[in-house]
């Protein structure tokens, strides 16, 4: 791995080859090195035993395929740190487990919404538009925010399946804000199955994952809410992560009953 990263051309190798076999015509538009500064590096890595070539085309070898997978996922990991330095910095990441903290990268492919203190609405606006978007939510929720009560019944109104996790304090507070309307409704979507929570004494991640979306955001490592960032991400890989976290802590979790 020192070998390969300690040269760009080589990375930039590994990584058009994992898309498959490539000529050399192919290898110098993907990559926009030259045929001389390819082929140099294509002969090192031949005799590493890294790539192969039959006819034409360039392979990776099954070496070469172990390598540039551990390449692949360390380009995600930097990405994904360097892109949101400033949701990692100065926060409280205790609520990831080590296993998810190492597959950071997953959510290399993601958008950080930052908003200033008179403009919350925008993460707002976006954090509803995923949930009217989705089949099913998933959501992890240490804060209190009356108008989620609105929001959740609505798009449980209209057949989306919802799992949430609350801290005790939330869930309290959540059951003294409900109307005897909202009760009716929050007792009958218990009874159908359209809801499903869960108490978890305390946590440091505010998330929601669904079909689609995975919304992310942190606490301050002065133990208060960063309302004014959220990462948001529809890759596959981000969503996959998302759910991941959740069943963890779904697993460490009570079931609520009223």
């Amino acid at each position: 791995m020192k070998y390969i990263v300690s040269s760009s051309v080589r990375s930039q190798i590994l990584v058009c080859l994992s898309q498959g076999p490539k000529t050399m015509t192919e290898l110098r538009s993907e990559t926009g090195q030259t045929s001389s500064a390819l082929s140099h590096n294509l002969s090192n890595l031949e005799k590493k035993k890294i790539t192969t070539k039959n006819g034409e085309r360039y392979f990776l070898t099954s070496l070469g395929e172990i390598i540039t997978v551990n390449l692949l996922e360390n380009i995600k990991t930097t990405t994904a740190i360097s892109k949101f330095k400033k949701l990692w910095s100065n926060h409280d990441l205790s609520s990831i487990p080590p296993h998810l903290l190492k597959r950071i990268g997953n959510l290399h492919n993601s958008t950080l919404i930052e908003s200033e203190s008179r403009e919350l609405f925008k993460i707002y606006n976006t954090y509803e538009k995923i949930l009217n978007e989705s089949k099913y939510i998933k959501g992890i929720s240490p804060i209190f925010r009356c108008n989620y009560i609105d929001i959740y019944q609505k798009v449980i109104e209209k057949g989306t399946k919802v799992e949430l996790i609350l801290t005790q304090d939330i869930a309290n507070h959540t059951l003294e804000s409900v109307s005897n309307t909202e009760m009716e409704f929050l007792k009958n979507s218990i009874s159908q199955d359209m809801i499903k929570i869960w108490v978890i004494p305390e946590i440091k991640v505010a998330f929601t994952v669904t079909d689609k979306y995975l919304s992310l955001g942190l606490f301050l490592e002065d133990g208060t809410y960063d309302n004014s960032k959220d990462l948001i991400s529809d890759d596959y890989d981000a969503v996959n992560w998302g759910n991941q976290l959740f069943e963890y802590h779904k697993n460490q979790a009570i079931p609520f009953t009223l």
